[in-house]
């Protein structure tokens, strides 16, 4: 089985998922314009029937979304500007074939990223401030802590869908695929700071752990062996 969009590398890949947002938000009636400035390269100005919003981006090869809380949860890092979240998610993360385009209320998307806040650290979880955290767009277990606030992806269906073969054709309009171009993908998407103790890259990596399997957190046990 092979995954496309591995073989197409990092940058190449996410441009074109950011593409796949551009265009479907655009054939959905908004007009676009992104927003300047550091940190703000995938914040877009999306105006429809006169009305303009703020929208943040997102891109995912998982179908999980991430923005980093701040001020221990009270705030989250871009998502507390918008006012819409527009997300480019594959279809199946091992074997995509399709890229689905989602447009969430901002203040829905707040609401379940609060409640994952809440029900990881109620469960022992380290989430660190400014550090990207994670919630999955397909219905989870709430009963597991780092599925809490699941489900976004069937509440709110997509508004459009292109095949990989459309995104790498001429289906996608040029000046979609160039505006994504111009953008990097180290300015977006929750990106994290460095670590700067060994136990704060084992207890994010207990915490990653516990995301991806689906067991509890205290069921996640890591030793570190360092040879000299």
């Amino acid at each position: 089985m092979t995954n496309r969009l591995k073989e197409m590398g990092e940058t190449a890949s996410w441009r074109l998922l950011v593409a796949a947002a551009i265009e479907g938000a655009t054939r959905s009636g908004y007009a676009l314009k992104r927003q300047p400035g550091r940190g703000l390269s995938n914040t877009w100005e999306v105006t429809k029937d006169g009305e303009a919003k703020i929208a943040s981006v997102r891109t995912t090869r998982d179908r999980y979304i991430a923005f980093p809380p701040l001020e221990g949860g009270k705030r989250w890092k871009t998502l507390d500007g918008a006012d819409l979240v527009l997300v480019s998610a594959v279809d199946d993360p091992a074997n995509p074939q399709n890229v689905d385009v989602y447009l969430f209320p901002a203040d829905v998307v707040r609401q379940r990223f609060d409640a994952s806040y809440a029900a990881r650290i109620e469960h022992g979880h380290t989430v660190r401030d400014n550090f990207g955290m994670w919630i999955m767009l397909d219905v989870g277990d709430d009963q597991i802590a780092s599925q809490v606030g699941s489900g976004l992806a069937v509440d709110y269906p997509a508004i459009a869908r292109f095949s990989i073969d459309e995104l790498e054709g001429a289906a996608v309009a040029p000046a979609s695929v160039t505006e994504a171009a111009a953008l990097e993908p180290e300015d977006t998407d929750g990106a994290s700071p460095a670590f700067t103790t060994v136990a704060e890259v084992l207890a994010s990596s207990r915490s990653e752990i516990a995301r991806l399997t689906g067991m509890p957190l205290e069921a996640i046990k890591l030793d570190l062996k360092i040879e000299a």
